[in-house]
């Protein structure tokens, strides 16, 4: 078997509501969840499909080129040869050199879709391939973006309503309006559900000491990332003086984050990317190498529909330390492009495909349908941010130059 073709195919679905990014301005949390959908052809007529996320600029053209770029590199090539392809593309792109992180979430729809042929090849599930099936279904938490105390411990009451028990929500504002924000939270909710919230590195080790410390009478589940990634002797410092757990997010994207996070022991648990650093098998291998440690794990989302959602859920279900609930933006989707639709939650979990590769199909009738929508949009009023006083917060330490 030999691949043909790499096809690209950009789709924008509409959100039900606007979420608010910790970093980015415009391309995320707007209107529609702007993707590209991958298929990678082959010679005796298996397709492997992949979904890559709009990270520059908000731009999904750049993603198109990047993909568009390695194209000659896997045309001619057997499927099958998935590291060695990786590698080469590595060589020929510099990022050998320069490091993966800066490209890769580009080529994580081909990565994606190599994969799926993979299952498609010998007809079983990613998660059999890979030689698991700890588990049939896994969850995901709520998320309540930003906003006065009393209307996001309102929020939370409706998610846990709807059966979620982990609720997520970003701090690293002013700290009492922090505390605040999860005293009301807790209070609104009671003792059971879990709260994890998330820093983005924006503390300094002295005040992120403090402010954990005045939110410990709360039981937060987990503290996300709250000082510099770069900086595990601190964060390890931060974790030994703290009752809350750590987890790692920032520093450990990658699998050398991840390794170098349990040496310096400067976390409770990892969240991976498969997008972020060397693809699938860079998350099989972290979380495997936190297995070993005897940590868990889960995943980031970047806004994915269901090709993307259908990957990390294939991920879960063969690694027996995804035992947490992991981040998704997928209950804010209005529709999706595979067959079926969209899936469907049951309380916080989503039930792992059970077809070969992905365990998903393209549809094709709703691919027309959301590349229209991108295509007479333009892209204009889909991917233009706003004045949102949300991105006025003042970081102790970032944005960074």
């Amino acid at each position: 078997m030999k691949i043909t073709n790499l096809k690209t195919t950009i789709v924008a679905v509409p959100q039900k509501r606007q979420y608010k990014s910790s970093w980015r301005r415009i391309g995320q949390g707007f209107s529609h969840q702007v993707s590209v959908i991958v298929e990678v052809e082959t010679d005796e007529g298996l397709v492997g499909i992949g979904e890559s996320p709009v990270v520059f600029a908000g731009d999904p053209q750049v993603t198109v080129v990047m993909l568009e770029a390695v194209k000659k590199l896997i045309v001619g090539r057997d499927p099958l040869e998935h590291d060695i392809l990786r590698y080469e593309i590595y060589a020929e792109t510099l990022m050998a050199h320069l490091g993966t992180q800066g490209m890769s979430w580009a080529l994580s729809g081909l990565d994606m879709a190599l994969w799926d042929l993979v299952g498609k090849i010998f007809n079983q599930p990613l998660h059999k391939i890979w030689g698991n099936a700890w588990r049939t279904q896994s969850p995901f938490y709520a998320d309540i973006p930003p906003a006065e105390p009393e209307v996001m411990a309102e929020e939370a009451k409706e998610w846990i309503s709807k059966g979620f028990r982990t609720l997520y929500f970003k701090v690293g504002f002013e700290p009492s309006l922090d505390v605040r924000r999860m005293k009301l939270i807790r209070e609104a909710v009671g003792d059971e559900p879990r709260i994890r919230v998330d820093a983005n590195q924006a503390w300094s080790p002295g005040a992120a000491k403090r402010i954990i410390k005045r939110m410990e009478e709360f039981s937060p589940e987990y503290i996300e990332q709250p000082v510099l990634a770069s900086n595990l002797e601190d964060m390890a410092a931060v974790r030994q003086s703290v009752s809350v757990p750590i987890l790692a997010h920032e520093a450990s994207l990658s699998v050398d984050g991840s390794l170098n996070v349990i040496k310096h022991a400067a976390a409770d648990a990892l969240q991976l990317d498969p997008r972020f650093d060397s693809g699938i098998n860079g998350a099989r291998t972290a979380a495997t190498l936190a297995q070993v440690a005897g940590l868990p794990v889960v995943t980031h989302t970047f806004g994915e529909l269901g090709v993307a959602t259908a990957a990390v859920l294939q991920l879960h279900a063969a690694y027996p330390n995804f035992i947490l609930d992991n981040q998704t933006y997928y209950w804010n989707l209005e529709d999706d492009i595979i067959e079926g639709g969209l899936m469907k939650f049951e309380g916080p979990y989503l039930q792992v495909p059970q077809g070969p590769g992905l365990g998903v199909t393209l549809d094709r009738e709703r691919m027309d349908k959301y590349a229209h929508v991108y295509t007479t949009s333009k892209g204009s009023s889909i991917q233009k941010g706003d004045n949102d006083s949300h991105y006025d917060r003042n970081y102790i330490l970032r944005p960074r130059v």
